[in-house]
């Protein structure tokens, strides 16, 4: 959004929790969009959380449009119309498992309905981290109380109005450290320079591989660049104040 708003000469004002990264706020700015930080440890309803915070600049700025992205139903469609049918004709429809992280819905929803309208047999798997809302939901019918993590994009503390649970045979849960190891595994074993919510994907789709055996086809989404997380993932010094390296 920074880079259309940029071509387009509007201006554009992001809020994000403060647990995001410094490179991403960083890189929002090179564009010269606005960064509001927010603090993550409060609840979505929270005058001070980056929804509300989002809501309350766009009422407050004239002709202005919030883009609403964990409930606009273009998010989803998105997905519906490109990331499902790319994935469908590159695995020439020789797949079996879809995995995806779980945030605002839009990419496992959206390629996951599509897909499923293509194969019904095909099981969409949702990737979510833990102390996320989303696992807990889908297992219990229960809205917990979410806890703080610190892998970035997946995992929300509210139900999305865009996750389509109707289509989700199972939400499987990650933890940081998990996640973490294995972006970094990635980058230094298969050259793919990923984040952590990558890693949670990519650790969920390994462990599924293990179960389901070698003729199974599964397709998992790596949605972040390693590049936006140098200070953290890919530091040994922060990863080792937080716990994640022995």
């Amino acid at each position: 959004m920074a880079v259309v708003a940029a071509v387009k000469g509007y201006k554009m004002i992001f809020t994000i929790p403060d647990k995001m990264s410094l490179e991403k706020i960083n890189l929002l700015k090179g564009f010269g969009a606005e960064v509001v930080v927010t603090p993550t440890d409060v609840p979505a309803d929270s005058p001070l959380s980056y929804y509300e915070t989002a809501k309350r600049i766009a009422r407050e700025t004239p002709n202005s449009f919030y883009l609403n992205q964990y409930h606009n139903p273009k998010n989803t469609e998105a997905h519906y119309h490109t990331t499902g049918p790319e994935i469908w004709e590159q695995t020439e429809g020789k797949i079996d498992y879809f995995v995806a992280g779980i945030g605002t819905g839009g990419t496992l929803s959206g390629a996951g309905r599509f897909l499923k309208e293509k194969k019904t047999d095909l099981k969409i798997i949702a990737v979510d981290p833990i102390g996320s809302v989303y696992y807990d939901y889908f297992k219990h019918k229960k809205l917990i109380e979410p806890k703080i993590y610190k892998v970035e994009g997946i995992g929300e503390d509210m139900l999305a109005q865009n996750v389509d649970f109707s289509i989700i045979d199972d939400v499987v849960q990650v933890n940081d450290k998990e996640s973490f190891l294995m972006a970094r595994r990635l980058t230094k074993e298969e050259g793919l320079f990923v984040g952590g919510s990558s890693g949670s994907a990519v650790k969920v789709s390994a462990d599924l591989a293990k179960k389901v055996g070698k003729e199974k086809i599964i397709v998992t989404i790596l949605p972040d660049s390693g590049d936006r997380y140098l200070s953290k993932i890919y530091s040994d010094k922060w990863m080792k104040d937080n716990g994640f390296l022995d």
